[in-house]
């Protein structure tokens, strides 16, 4: 997966034609499109592939998933034509290695999950593309924030989105602090669970662009 771009700015959880639109609109990179039943987000397949549909060219359509069967996964993933698979359960990277389309996998962040995080992250790392860095005690979508230093500990090593209570307020001093490729919001961006605010949308992509502009421009 040499070739695989890592987003700047993600905006997952996305339910809603005129939500994912905000999203393109206000510069997101990246969508998520969650399948994952016990989620507020959940999607349906034919949902799924609905709003992948509407996904423009340029625009990275991610298929979140949580203690994903391969098989099932795959062909969730050629129906709706997404780009990338997001793995966020107990999968394996032994059953993932043949995958159609880059994988991010989410790893788990918390203040006890230092050597845990470390240890997942280099289990993936001839597998996965990339890494989502979210909060420990969910598999995304808390509204919780991570421990920087680990987090940016982490970003040191591979590519990874920062997750994990991210809006327009804190994306800024989070993203200096942790140096990540790029970040994904979800829960902070929404009116109620699945609705996306397009203000907290705009201002959230604004504020992510912004400082991982800068963040960028200066030296490690």
């Amino acid at each position: 997966m040499a070739d695989f771009n890592m987003p700047t700015v993600k905006v997952c959880g996305l339910t809603r034609e005129a939500d994912l639109a905000a999203a393109v609109a206000a510069g997101a990179d990246a969508i998520g499109l969650v399948h994952y039943a016990p989620s507020p987000r959940h999607l349906a397949p034919e949902r799924i592939e609905e709003l992948a549909r509407a996904v423009p060219e340029g625009v990275l359509a991610v298929l979140v998933l949580v203690d994903a069967r391969p098989g099932e996964a795959f062909a969730l993933a050629e129906g709706a034509g997404v780009g990338c698979l997001q793995l966020c359960g107990a999968e394996q990277p032994e059953d993932w290695a043949d995958a159609p389309v880059p994988l991010l996998r989410r790893v788990g962040v918390g203040e006890q999950a230092g050597t845990a995080a470390r240890a997942e992250l280099d289990l993936w790392s001839d597998v996965a593309a990339g890494f989502v860095l979210d909060h420990a005690n969910s598999p995304g979508g808390s509204g919780r924030t991570i421990d920087t230093t680990l987090a940016a500990g982490l970003a040191r090593r591979a590519p990874c989105l920062l997750a994990g209570g991210l809006d327009a307020d804190n994306v800024a001093g989070r993203a200096r602090r942790v140096r990540p490729a790029g970040v994904d919001g979800s829960s902070r961006l929404e009116s109620a669970p699945g609705h996306k605010d397009h203000d907290r949308v705009r201002a959230f992509v604004r504020a992510a662009r912004e400082a991982l502009t800068l963040t960028r421009g200066r030296p490690s």
